[in-house]
């Protein structure tokens, strides 16, 4: 017994060890974890958009098509069913067996894909099978990447993302320069490469501020937006699904290095942009004019066939920049609204994995069936019309402001000690205590200063429950909208309602919603124009 007791304390010991070692390694290089995300972009890259693992026997890239179907057909389902039990799934997503587990299946995937081919063990069955794997390992490894994403603010997230996508791009031209077997190789063990990445992130899980179960749904201007997001990953891939069955693959890994090429370039432009902005880069605006250049795209694949590979590349870049905004989208909804992190990431890769699969599909059947059954053109004009009118009507770009509402200041020393809801440069509506300096003279005039202050914080208070009664705001948040209207901060409004800092920020949400402002500046100037309303004509 001392013996087995003497050997379980070295076991623990080393597995201290090791664990120290790793969270060390998290100290010295903090952005590693992160780097699991641009492995597993790359991944897709490869997988997606080259032939490294073909043999080089095809006469099309249809192979590259079949794979592409059953692995994200995969992918999507596994998100799916995450979406549907997130409570549960949140209790062991960030587990290291869950993400170890799935560079392990991923890994496996792409094994059997390859030795699947006609010069190993030639298998449909197998082909699929392994191709099925890669989308379920990889959707364990894309939920984890959202989780750490989702865990920073999202001006943090948006630069990490940037910096992902371009090693991303990188690894990319490096696995299609390198000849057979290296490049299999490197198919095969980017996955587990990804997995040990984000392996090192969770020696030191943090304690989260808002557990899961405390965490709301996501509002019903989200659902609507994935629909929108859904429709365009259809418009996206419908015409690279007719350029697959005719091509060949090595034109297809040509194009998707040319692809990989101008987004690498964007995306250094986006970083330096975001560099040189001090304020935080809406990069929510860029939404509409990447979804007309995602419907340009169609037209020219359909109306000028001789220019098919330049629109396949420039539908192609054009994704990739809208799958980017996708991912600092689903990092600010969380952490602006405090939604669940599993659902949002899950369901909204999932949709954008069906969306990429059905446009696929239906841009490969097109080519393929009987003209006189169903033309090509038919299905092109209803997808532009559907998308233009899901896009452009059914989710304006006002839908887009109300999802993106500024993140509250609660982050800053409470604005109650400062004169009014400023945003650092002393505008916004005076404090409870007293008037602003502009207006001290009219308000004291006719009488002494308590008169003159006490009128001013009656007319404010009045002001409020105005806007809340036009709003039809609840009770508690009439409650949280007149401290704010003081220029409290979220903890101090928190703590005066003893209520928790998640529910004051989910409240501040909502009014900001209702009453249709967008920042503080503007609730401070919607207040005040009610007050002064109520101000007597002389």
């Amino acid at each position: 017994m001392p013996a087995r007791e003497g050997q379980d304390e070295r076991r623990r010991v080393e597995r201290l060890d090791a664990r120290g070692c790793i969270a060390l390694l998290d100290d010295r290089m903090p952005l590693l974890k992160f780097f699991g995300f641009g492995f597993w972009v790359a991944w897709f890259s490869v997988a997606y958009k080259s032939s490294v693992w073909v043999n080089g026997v095809e006469a099309t890239a249809t192979v590259v098509s079949s794979m592409f179907f059953a692995s994200t057909i995969s992918h999507a389902c596994t998100l799916l069913v995450m979406a549907v039990f997130y409570r549960r799934v949140a209790a062991f997503a960030q587990r290291l067996w869950f993400v170890v587990g799935g560079g392990l299946v991923a890994a496996l995937g792409c094994v059997l894909i390859i030795a699947a081919g006609p010069a190993f063990l030639p298998s449909q069955a197998l082909f699929f099978v392994g191709s099925a794997l890669t989308g379920i390992g990889t959707a364990a490894l894309a939920l984890n990447a959202g989780l750490l994403l989702c865990s920073v603010r999202p001006r943090r997230a948006l630069k990490i993302i940037l910096y992902c996508e371009l090693v991303a791009a990188l690894m990319q031209f490096m696995v299609l320069g390198l000849p057979q077997p290296w490049s299999g190789a490197l198919f095969v063990l980017l996955p587990l490469v990804s997995a040990a990445c984000f392996a090192v992130g969770l020696t030191k899980r943090a304690v989260p501020a808002v557990s899961e179960s405390q965490r709301l749904k996501p509002a019903r201007a989200f659902y609507r937006f994935l629909v929108v997001v859904g429709i365009l990953g259809v418009t996206a891939y419908f015409g690279k699904g007719m350029y697959q069955v005719v091509v060949s693959p090595a034109q297809l890994a040509e194009n998707g290095s040319v692809t990989a090429f101008v987004t690498a370039v964007c995306l250094v432009v986006f970083v330096i942009a975001a560099a040189l902005k001090s304020s935080d880069f809406n990069f929510g605006h860029l939404f509409y004019p990447m979804a007309l250049v995602i419907i340009f795209s169609l037209l020219l694949t359909h109306f000028f066939p001789g220019n098919v590979s330049a629109s396949v590349v420039l539908s192609g870049v054009a994704f990739e920049l809208f799958d980017v905004l996708m991912w600092y989208l689903f990092s600010y909804i969380v952490f602006q609204s405090k939604a669940s992190a599993v659902l949002v990431v899950a369901l909204g890769r999932a949709v954008i994995a069906l969306g990429v699969t059905v446009g696929n599909a239906l841009g490969a059947v097109s080519m393929t069936a009987d003209a006189n059954a169903l033309p090509a053109s038919t299905v092109v004009f209803v997808i532009l019309f559907v998308a233009a009118i899901t896009v452009f009507f059914l989710f304006p770009e006002k839908q887009v402001d109300r999802l993106l509402l500024p993140i509250p200041d609660e982050d800053e020393p409470d604005a109650g000690v400062v004169d009014g809801l400023g945003d650092g440069n002393g505008a916004g509506m005076p404090a409870e205590s007293g008037s602003s300096a502009g207006e001290s003279s009219e308000e004291h005039e006719g009488g002494d200063g308590a008169t003159g202050g006490t009128a001013r914080v009656g007319r404010w208070k009045r002001a409020c429950l105005r806007l809340a009664d036009e709003a039809q705001l609840t009770e508690r948040e009439r409650e949280v909208l007149v401290l704010l209207a003081r220029g409290r901060g979220s903890q101090s409004i928190s703590d005066e309602l003893t209520i928790s800092l998640y529910t004051t920020r989910a409240h501040t949400r909502n009014i900001y919603a209702k009453l249709d402002v967008h920042s503080r500046q503007e609730l401070a100037d919607r207040v005040r124009a009610c007050a002064e309303d109520e101000r007597p004509r002389i």
